[in-house]
Formats: structure tokens, C-alpha cells, sequence
């Protein structure tokens, strides 16, 4: 008995193989897609905030508004290292770590509510722009510090430490919706089969239990 239960967990893995190797190609491209994404992003909130706060601006000499140019310039040509450091996270990927019970919704998008697992790793890869903000003088604080009127860009990580963090409302590109839409529809696919695959694995250890009980 316990070699056709055996049987039927290769038979579960093989299907379930497929699908964790679609889901990592998912991964990939929605990684490539955020990096176009943040490049842009940059660059375009910081000019945002330029017009947002003209009396900051103003109050700039023409070298510090080149050294800040040059800073998002800089910020956005590195975009692949910050949004890799933080979409590489396997915690982030259930294929890369799979597991019982962790919610069907995980990756569910409703209307412009993105799964918060990934939406919190793409705001903490734009937060950096934050840092930048704040040091041109702008009304941002993005390491930890609070002040009133100012906008918090960060997040608390415990009660000691704390990441830069976008906080306002964000649109993820058409692409990167759609990516997700996928991977989550391969997600449901996946758990449940390998919450089968965990129940044959249960079964077959409790009948060679007994196997071995009624052995001697």
C-alpha cells in the first residue's frame, strides 16, 4: 500500500513541478517589469515634488539642483540592484518556499489593491527616492526620524530599526498587474496540490507505522 501512495506523490511532484517552474518565470518577469517601473518613477516624483514644493526649490542654488539631478539620475540607473535586493526576497515567492495554510488571497489583486506582500517590496525599493528628497530639504523624512509636517517615508522594520518606504497611493504598470494576476492563478494551482502531496506523505507514514507495529 504504502508503494502506491508512493506512486501518487511522484505522480503529485511531477505535476506540480511544471507549475513552480512557470511561477519563477513569472518571478523573473515581474522583477524585470518593476525595474522598468522604478527607473521611471524616480525621476518623474522627484520632478513632482520639485513643482510640489517650488519655495524648496527656489530657495536651491543652481549646483545643489544639478547635485540632486544627478542624484535621482544615479538613483534610477541603479534601479535592477534596489528592486532585485528586495523582489530576490524568497519570502516573498511562495514557489520559492512553499508551505501549508498560508492564505488563498496571498497574491489576489482586487481593483488597485495589490497583494501586500509584494506591494510593501516595491514601495520599500522607491522609498529610496526619499532619501534624496530629504536631503535637498525637501518635506520628506525617510530614515526613521519624525517631525511635524513632514511626510514619513519609511517603514518600522521592530522597535529599532526602520527602511525607507513609499507611502502614498501608487499604480503598478498594466504589465506588472498582469504578471501577478498570473502568478496568483498558478499559486492557487500549486498549493493545492502540494497540500495533497503533504497529506499523502502523512498517510504514508502512518501506514508504515502500522506496517511496522504489525511486523513484530
Amino acid at each position: 500500500m504504502s508503494r502506491d501512495i508512493e506512486g501518487l506523490i511522484q505522480d503529485k511532484e511531477a505535476e506540480l513541478s511544471p507549475i513552480c517552474l512557470r511561477m519563477e518565470e513569472l518571478r523573473g518577469r515581474f522583477k524585470d517589469e518593476a525595474v522598468v517601473f522604478a527607473r521611471e518613477w524616480y525621476r518623474k516624483t522627484a520632478k513632482d515634488y520639485i513643482s510640489k514644493y517650488p519655495e524648496v526649490t527656489l530657495s536651491l542654488t543652481e549646483e545643489r539642483i544639478a547635485a540632486m539631478k544627478a542624484s535621482v539620475n544615479e538613483l534610477s540607473r541603479t534601479a535592477p540592484k534596489v528592486v532585485e535586493a528586495e523582489l530576490d526576497n524568497p519570502k516573498l515567492w511562495w514557489h520559492l518556499e512553499p508551505h501549508l495554510h498560508d492564505s488563498i488571497d496571498r497574491y489576489l489583486q482586487i481593483a488597485d489593491k495589490y497583494p501586500e506582500v509584494l506591494d510593501n517590496a516595491v514601495r520599500r525599493s522607491l522609498g529610496n527616492l526619499g532619501l534624496v528628497l530629504e536631503r535637498f530639504g525637501f518635506n520628506v523624512t525617510a530614515n526613521g526620524e519624525t517631525g511635524t509636517y513632514r511626510e514619513f517615508w519609511f517603514e518600522h522594520i521592530d522597535s529599532r530599526q526602520t527602511v525607507p518606504c513609499y507611502p502614498h497611493l501608487l499604480t503598478w504598470t498594466d504589465d506588472m498587474q498582469e504578471t501577478i494576476r498570473q502568478y496568483n492563478g498558478q499559486y492557487v494551482e500549486a498549493a493545492k496540490i502540494f497540500e495533497e502531496i503533504q497529506l499523502l506523505k502523512e498517510e504514508k507514514k502512518r501506514l508504515e507505522a502500522l506496517t511496522r507495529w504489525d511486523s513484530l
